[in-house]
């Protein structure tokens, strides 16, 4: 076994796993190479692809030994590959995309999902490109506790658009009433009309019980609010650092949205010593 041959099945096999792009090329490659550095027979064929955004490789040798060694291997760059932009390869992690489960960096991220604009023609934007416009809407439907949205400007063709998307709501709130059946005009404006100022965001985004802008829960004196924070203040404190921290990279997607308006007075609770300290708790 010599150096050309290696590259050789490390090239030929490449082909062989079925990703979304070639962000994980480097992670396949370095796989395949220990593939063969432990003992894979290179004249059989390594088969591989991307599943709910993880790599997967699926390989069986009747040698129990090597079995083991093949399992370790996948099972490193299956966690690997949940780091890794399928893309570009730079750092990444587990995204959902629409109803997909990917791993992407920020970047790509953003790429894939659009953000609703609305301009001062009424015109529905996503990319860089008008999807309809307002006034040529003849039906509006909505599903799922009015979390999604469907749009008609014609008898059949409709268009989809989530909760999940910034500017949703605030795409839902310039959809006349009339357009919508009769049974949900009042559940929409309702919503509008009761919302409330969140203590721990700071849009006036609150609705029933929880928050439409940052999704948390406003406080209770009971149960598992009390048992695990004690007071009030200490878990708008955490909520409002989990915010800031932004694991998900949620708010960096959400700060084009425009749907809520901005409570005044509203206060941050965590000081730079509370989030150093919360920090060290989490990583």
């Amino acid at each position: 076994m010599n150096k050309e041959e290696i590259d050789l099945f490390i090239e030929s096999n490449l082909l062989n796993f079925s990703v979304n792009s070639t962000g994980w090329n480097e992670l396949i490659r370095k796989l395949l190479f220990e593939f063969a550095v432990a003992g894979w027979n290179m004249e059989h064929r390594v088969f591989g692809k991307e599943k709910f955004g993880e790599l997967r490789c699926y390989t069986y040798s009747e040698d129990e030994t090597l079995n083991n060694k093949l399992k370790n291997i996948k099972d490193k760059y299956s966690e690997l590959s949940v780091k890794t932009c399928e893309i570009c390869g730079s750092e990444g992690k587990m995204r959902t995309v629409g109803s997909w489960q990917t791993t992407l960096c920020l970047a790509h991220f953003l790429e894939q999902q659009p953000v609703i604009e609305i301009d001062n023609r009424q015109n529905v934007r996503k990319n860089n490109k008008t999807i309809l416009n307002i006034k040529n809407i003849i039906k509006a439907e909505v599903e799922y506790d009015l979390q999604r949205l469907w749009l008609y400007t014609n008898q059949e063709d409709g268009f989809y658009f989530s909760w999940q998307e910034p500017n949703y709501y605030l795409l839902l709130k310039k959809i006349a009433l009339l357009l919508f059946p009769e049974d949900i005009r009042h559940k929409i404006s309702e919503l509008f009309q009761s919302l409330k100022d969140c203590e721990i965001c700071g849009y006036k985004a609150l609705h029933q019980s929880n928050c439409l802008r940052c999704h948390h829960e406003p406080w209770r004196d009971s149960g598992y609010f009390i048992e695990n924070y004690k007071d009030k203040s200490n878990y708008i404190k955490e909520c409002q650092m989990d915010i800031f921290i932004d694991e998900d990279d949620y708010e960096k997607y959400f700060k084009h949205d425009r749907a809520f308006e901005k409570s005044p007075g509203h206060q941050i609770l965590f000081t730079s010593d509370d989030l150093r300290e919360y920090e060290k708790l989490l990583f």
